[in-house]
């Protein structure tokens, strides 16, 4: 299992990450979720990726776990971080 964890922004922005983190989960075998506190995330679904901003400035973890789940994790932060989501 591999967990990254990090704050969002007090400000989020306005880009749309589905279709995005979407495409990423379909490129790898591990399973992801973002977690923000009692509150569980699945990337690949629309409906709840849009739920992320109602979270902004909390300290959320992706936790992936699989055969290349180093990598997911990995893409998981680089993609929220380059819309500037995070650090």
């Amino acid at each position: 299992m591999k967990t990254i964890g990090f704050p969002l922004f007090e400000e989020m922005p306005t880009v749309d990450e589905a279709p995005a983190l979407e495409k990423i989960c379909q490129k790898h075998a591990s399973k992801v979720t973002i977690k923000i506190r009692d509150v569980e995330i699945d990337p690949s679904q629309h409906e709840e990726v849009a739920e992320l901003t109602d979270y902004a400035g909390h300290y959320v973890r992706i936790v992936a776990e699989g055969p290349d789940e180093a990598l997911l994790a990995g893409a998981i932060h680089q993609q929220l971080a380059t819309d500037k989501y995070c650090y």
